[in-house]
């Protein structure tokens, strides 16, 4: 019996490995987005707003390029007609809507040239930054934009590099219109030899907080800096309070919450060391879990970042790495992580630079454009084998910044609750795609979606169909038929009203995520009287109507059971 048991388990367990693979196809060259120049930076951004996500390229001495996404299916060179096609020795970039106009507008940082500031008037772009107060010389380009003080106008920092070294700006937007640097008095006061610049909220307090990752070594502290955003317009570095303290040069640092525990950790994309991952401990503290996560990146990283690939739940983790190292792509399969680069097809061995993550065709599983630094760029497509659920959500706002970054968006499916935020800048050089994405796994329905919105506000819908693409503006409806209630935030049953009854009476009941419920009414004697209901409830709040016209006058019971929750209440029936 053992021996016919084995063979079972081993076909099971290897159709289990078949099922859940993951591989991506490079389309570059058939799309015609394969770059050669020596390439920088790179984002997924729709500029012209017609739902498809265009690819902006940032090279260096040689000209850029914007791919204009013609459906999903086909993609269009067009810099120069957006007036994009600069030349200057481009080294990273980033957008937002920084005027609140609809249309995104994108920051260029070049090396010993001033920043470029461009501006999208809807079909083409102009150059703001000298007429907006940004026209600052630039030593390098990583950039993040964020809300600090959310008041509905997104700033933006902005990182500089070389030797010697030079400070750091911190740009406040203060009318959409005009910016001033406010580097000091916010107490952005370093003078790192900044590579990469990341924002996200890693202390749940609603305000965006910074990391700037530098190959500049300060005692006790280290080559990073967390700044931790006070709330009242200043930042305060907690670096060593937080033990988030590392001696490598990072060229990429990524914020997400790998875990599902609802804090956001950061990945660190290391040139000179090995990369690292940190995980938040919900406390306002980090430990470094890289090689207990089964992470081993030794070679030179030049950038990282965060998707969802299979849509399983969880986050996996990209590293674009130097020359002849190959890129490596690690799956979280919930406590440990595994190359799967090879057998995916992502292990590049150029010199990748920049890695963005967006859904290029819609499919609801996420593409990756790499940059190659002196190489052919690479756009990989997700060939989508999972099979697995999703859900997009696109957020604009209207008391938030436009773009909506620095919101974030919780999603409940079952016993799985997910965070993103929408970032303004990610990864080292550039920038994900606006749109938050979630993995569903084999979810059939979303039992809630939350939104934090930078303003304060918080809207909460319930019941939302999977495999959706959707836009939500602040203070409106995502609009599907049956979403939109508040949901509880735990299993309930309340008294039946009225009580005593004659002869009819209601109860309601509260599910906070879906569940087989069962609600039966018994006599004294504990025989089962009636059956009220008896099958799968969406998350919500229901009502239901027992009818006790053929019963005698009494005290009866009701009992409701919801997974683990069961509670029972006494009812009267009165003639």
């Amino acid at each position: 019996m053992i021996k016919k048991i084995l063979p079972l388990l081993f076909v099971l367990a290897f159709v289990s490995v078949i099922s859940a693979q993951v591989t991506f196809t490079d389309v570059a060259p058939s799309l015609g987005v394969n770059n050669n120049g020596a390439a920088q930076g790179c984002i997924f951004i729709d500029v012209n707003n017609d739902g498809f996500l265009d690819i902006y390229v940032l090279n260096n001495n040689t000209t850029n390029k914007l791919y204009i996404n013609n459906g999903g299916s086909t993609f269009t060179e067009s810099a120069s007609s957006w007036g994009l096609a600069s030349s200057f020795p481009g080294r990273g970039t980033s957008f937002a809507d920084y005027n609140n106009d609809g249309y995104p507008d994108i920051v260029v940082g070049n090396w010993q040239t001033a920043i470029v500031l461009y501006k999208n008037l809807g079909t083409s772009f102009i150059d703001d930054a000298a007429a907006s107060g940004v026209a600052l010389m630039s030593w390098g380009g990583s950039t993040s934009w964020l809300d600090f003080n959310k008041d509905g106008k997104v700033d933006f920092a902005f990182g500089n590099d070389g030797v010697p070294y030079h400070y750091n700006y911190f740009f406040k937007n203060l009318d959409l219109t005009h910016f001033t640097n406010i580097a000091y008095p916010s107490g952005l006061t370093d003078s790192l030899s900044t590579l990469t610049i990341s924002s996200a909220d890693y202390d749940n307090d609603g305000d965006l907080d910074i990391f700037f990752g530098s190959q500049t070594t300060m005692p006790a502290v280290g080559t990073g800096v967390l700044y931790r955003n006070n709330g009242d317009g200043s930042f305060t570095d907690v670096s060593v309070a937080s033990g988030l303290i590392t001696f490598s040069y990072s060229w990429g640092a990524a914020w997400g919450d790998y875990n599902n525990d609802g804090y956001m950790d950061l990945a660190l994309a290391n040139y000179n060391f090995c990369s690292q991952v940190y995980r938040n401990n919900g406390n306002g503290t980090f430990t470094e879990v890289t090689d207990s996560l089964g992470i081993s990146d030794c070679s030179s990283a030049y950038s990282c970042g965060w998707a969802d690939i299979d849509n399983d739940g969880d986050l996996d983790l990209y590293f674009a790495r130097g020359l002849n190292s190959p890129d490596k792509l690690y799956r979280n399969d919930g406590t440990i992580f595994s190359n799967i680069a090879t057998t995916a097809g992502t292990a590049d061995t150029r010199h990748s630079s920049c890695v963005t993550w967006g859904d290029y065709n819609n499919d609801g599983f996420l593409d990756l454009y790499l940059n190659n630094n002196g190489y052919e760029n690479r756009l990989y497509k997700n060939n989508r084998e999972t099979n697995y659920k999703w859900f997009i959500l696109k957020l604009q706002g209207t008391n938030t910044n436009r773009s909506a970054i620095g919101s974030r968006v919780i999603v409940k499916t079952g016993d799985v609750t997910q965070i993103r935020e929408v970032e303004g800048g990610s990864g080292g050089k550039g920038m994900n795609s606006l749109p938050v994405e979630f993995g569903l796994k084999q979810a059939a329905v979303i039992d809630s979606v939350i939104v934090k919105w930078q303003s304060g506000l918080v809207q909460k819908f319930a019941n939302i169909p999977v495999n959706q693409n959707l836009t939500l503006i602040e203070g409106g409806t995502i609009g599907i038929n049956g979403i939109g209630e508040i949901l509880p935030d735990n299993f309930s049953l309340s008294q039946n009203y009225p009580n005593p009854f004659n002869p009819s009476t209601t109860i309601r009941f509260e599910i906070p995520k879906s569940a087989f419920v069962s609600i039966i009414v018994y006599d004294l004697l504990g025989r089962e009287v009636k059956r009220l209901v008896n099958e799968n409830k969406n998350a919500g709040t229901y009502e239901v109507n027992f009818d006790g016209s053929n019963l005698t006058s009494g005290v009866y019971f009701y009992k409701m059971t919801a997974g683990d929750f069961s509670e029972t209440k006494k009812l009267m029936l009165v003639k």
